[in-house]
């Protein structure tokens, strides 16, 4: 893969996909471990058709547990023809190696079924469940949908993620009036268009598949949660009519701007990470309620990009990393702290939490990287409160100087050039510091006529 996963791992816009993703693996895993077990019985027995084959009558009692009859799991090859199972709401066949769905016509009170995990490749005979609401057939060999579907009047969710799907058409889905839920991902379809079928369809996911170009939903009208990653999207269309929008994942496509998504008022989660963007500059107006955004690796300018989601104010979580202008890894501290200050309410950064006291491992190298950068921040914004002050009061200080050298100057302009009088001298008198500035006037006397003579001299040039 070109790009690294970081968008994947941080998306906490996705979690649900994740979640299911997970679980499928888990649920392949088991499927493994249990067809092993049946091979390995099949080679002890040297390959001999028995009745070990199919799963015995007399334990199914056994796996009942109240109106669930788990058989997950259990090496089976073939189903038997069932009786009515009478209180069975759930039938779990799932991790075996059953390649035909048969025998199950009596048993019309099951809501969910499960058979995903085995080597199915056609879905048939589930038309007489008609009180049938969850299905779940991903990790089998299924081609195509044909028919298979269309009686399910009553279908919610439906599963049919990694399988050998190509192409899903309307008229395969046509009958599911009420399905909610669709995860058709890790497949290898080209086209989705099918899905617009669907009045009731809320959760969409078709990761992982061929598809390419222009993708259109603008019929489904309930969708709440869309992803659509690792294809090849270059654009997509009506979403800006789906007002119930709530979650979109369009990571690892060729989007090259986000002008075709139109405005989201409903959408809380974006992750558009591992494509082309350039700017983020229309995503306050486009996504005011946008809560998680992934952008990682894409061609984003970092600081330009900050100027712009600094208005997205209800934004609580940002992946910024992987993309032009990255701050270096000697300069995390301050990254944080610029983006802390430019967005006060963002809770992570780049899966970093920004408030430590929020978390639950008060331990861990990044809280304490965290707690750091908060530390910092709060010395540096003490430290530029101070020089601030500083700086105000030097400017008091300069002007102060600058008004009393002024006075000094007009008071010095203001002092005679010459003296008022000549001093009287002697030949073999000599002069005193105070006749040499002519700063007090020259006298022989020493009574009060001097200390009148200087007075009136102060009052003619000097300010009192």
């Amino acid at each position: 893969m070109a790009k690294s996963q970081v968008g994947e791992e941080s998306v906490l816009g996705c979690q649900t996909t994740l979640k299911k993703l997970q679980g499928t693996q888990v649920a392949k895993s088991v499927c493994s471990k249990a067809k092993s077990h049946a091979f390995i019985k099949d080679v002890t027995s040297n390959n001999k058709a028995s009745s070990d084959d199919l799963f015995s009558i007399e334990k199914l009692d056994e796996c009942r547990n109240g109106n669930t009859l788990d058989l997950h799991g259990k090496g089976i090859k073939k189903l038997q023809k069932f009786e009515k199972l009478p209180g069975i709401k759930t039938l779990d066949l799932s991790c075996n190696s059953i390649e035909e769905i048969e025998y199950l016509d009596n048993n019309n009170e099951i809501t969910e079924l499960k058979l995903y995990g085995n080597n199915i490749r056609k879905i048939k005979n589930l038309d007489r469940l008609q009180e049938l609401q969850v299905l779940q057939l991903q990790f089998n060999n299924i081609t195509s949908l044909r028919k298979g579907l269309l009686k399910l009047r009553k279908l919610q969710r439906l599963r049919l993620d990694s399988n050998r799907l190509i192409c899903v058409e309307s008229r395969e889905l046509s009958g599911l009036s009420q399905l909610t839920s669709l995860d058709i991902s890790h497949n290898q379809i080209t086209d989705i268009t099918a899905v617009n079928v669907l009045p009731c369809l809320e959760e969409l996911l078709a990761s992982n598949n061929k598809l390419c170009g222009v993708v259109d939903l603008s019929k489904c009208n309930k969708l709440q949660e869309l992803d659509l990653s690792n294809n090849k999207i270059s654009e997509v269309r009506g979403l800006s009519l789906l007002e119930t929008l709530t979650s979109v994942n369009l990571s690892g496509n060729v989007l090259r701007c986000t002008e075709c998504l139109g405005s989201l008022c409903s959408l809380q989660e974006l992750n558009l990470a591992d494509n082309q963007l350039k700017s983020v500059s229309s995503f306050a107006q486009q996504f005011p309620n946008l809560e998680v955004l992934n952008v990682v690796n894409n061609d984003i300018d970092f600081r330009d990009g900050l100027k712009f989601l600094m208005q997205c104010f209800h934004l609580v979580e940002l992946n910024l990393a992987g993309n032009l202008a990255e701050t270096p890894e000697e300069d995390e501290t301050m990254r944080l702290m610029e983006v802390s200050y430019l967005m006060p309410q963002l809770e992570r950064l780049d899966g970093v939490p920004l408030n430590p006291s929020n978390s639950e491992d008060q331990n861990s190298p990044v809280i304490q990287k965290t707690a750091l950068a908060s530390a910092s921040l709060e010395s540096t914004q003490k430290i530029m409160s101070c020089l601030m002050d500083f700086e105000s009061q030097m400017e008091d200080l300069q002007q102060s100087l600058a008004k009393r050298f002024s006075q000094v100057k007009n008071l010095m302009e203001s002092l005679p050039k010459k003296l008022p009088f000549k001093p009287s001298y002697t030949a073999s008198a000599k002069l005193t510091p105070a006749a040499s500035y002519g700063s007090y006037p020259q006298t022989n006397c020493r009574s009060r006529s001097r200390i009148e003579e200087a007075r009136s001299f102060a009052a003619q040039h000097f300010e009192k």
